[in-house]
């Protein structure tokens, strides 16, 4: 993010010089940086706790549906894998053989908690394809302030994790 911000802002100033403005080398390359490869890689180059819920969400579903859909169900599956996500199933059914996928992935630190969600369905008539790729970012932050995409009321709001349970008196 921290990048991005750095090419606008010369960009910018190059743009209102009223000569002309040599551009350093290291923003050069910052700029000719591709796009990520993997989901693993996505989510390494996201600001997770302090970027804008919304932007962080529309990124998410482009990465995912990029990334996901070309290479069919089973390689979309085994990617979302490969990034730390756990998977669940629907049912097969004779209309559907290749049931929808739920996948979840959740990461904490000590002033947020993330969950992503992916829902991967693919089409009953050409098995291995990936027909939709529905996903979903949910962030916990201490306070409501930074919570997405609604203010939840949780434990981590306190500060303090729930207190230890107390092991029964003997009788």
């Amino acid at each position: 993010m921290r990048r991005v911000l750095m090419i606008l802002m010369t960009a910018g100033l190059v743009a209102c010089a009223p000569e002309a403005v040599e551009v350093p080398a290291e923003v050069v390359e910052v700029a000719e940086v591709a796009a990520p490869a993997t989901l693993d890689e996505f989510h390494a180059s996201m600001d997770w706790q302090a970027g804008p819920g919304e932007t962080l969400e529309a990124d998410c579903a482009n990465a995912v549906h990029t990334l996901l859909r070309p290479g069919g169900r089973a390689a979309a599956l085994s990617a979302l894998q490969a990034a730390g996500y756990e998977c669940i199933y629907g049912e097969a059914h004779e209309d559907y053989p290749e049931p929808a996928a739920q996948c979840t992935r959740s990461f904490a630190t000590r002033a947020c908690q993330f969950d992503w969600e992916v829902f991967v369905t693919s089409d009953p008539a050409r098995p291995d394809s990936v027909e939709t790729t529905d996903s979903s970012f949910r962030r916990d932050c201490v306070g409501t302030a930074d919570d997405w995409p609604d203010a939840m009321e949780s434990a981590i709001d306190d500060q303090l994790a729930p207190p230890p349970a107390l092991e029964p008196e003997p009788v």
